[in-house]
């Protein structure tokens, strides 16, 4: 009978641990959308009022060991005036599988890509982003623009 009062307390013990652990990641997880939403804000911000320098200074290192300033401002540049001002806010959703909340709890660094279809009145286009977080303070990795098509957009099918 003890045994049985043992198994089971042991059993809603591991339970409410893990249900613990799973709060602890969704807030963690929830912070890091929260704070890479902040820096999708900062950037577009940055952007329209054509500060490419600043952004290229407050990247991440590995951006700058891959792109020189003088490439990276003329890629945000070139975006720029394709894409206009942009406004509105950024929604960023991570998803559960490439969350890596344990391993990130060692690493203190974790990487999150985030992509965005900003449309305006001529063009719908998609940004890629990755970014580093550390501390909740996420730095631009990487900047990928790309027009998908200027308005008015056709889809065409071809048929054999």
């Amino acid at each position: 009978m003890i045994m049985m009062a043992v198994k089971l307390e042991l059993k809603v013990f591991v339970v409410l641990v893990l249900a613990c652990c799973s709060c602890r990641s969704f807030e963690a997880k929830q912070k890091t959308e929260d704070a890479v939403e902040q820096a999708v804000e900062r950037f577009h911000e940055k952007l329209n009022q054509q500060q490419y320098q600043s952004i290229y200074l407050e990247s991440d290192g590995e951006l700058k060991e891959s792109v020189t300033e003088e490439e990276f401002v003329a890629q945000l540049s070139q975006a720029h005036e394709q894409l206009g001002t942009t406004s509105g806010e950024a929604f960023v959703f991570i998803d559960d599988r490439g969350w890596k909340g344990i391993q990130n709890a060692f690493t203190k660094r974790e990487i999150v890509r985030h992509w965005h279809s900003p449309v305006n009145d001529s063009i719908i286009a998609n940004e890629n982003f990755v970014w580093a977080v550390e501390n909740d303070q996420p730095k631009l990795v990487s900047y990928q623009f790309r027009t998908v098509c200027r308005k008015p957009c056709r889809v065409g099918f071809a048929l054999p």
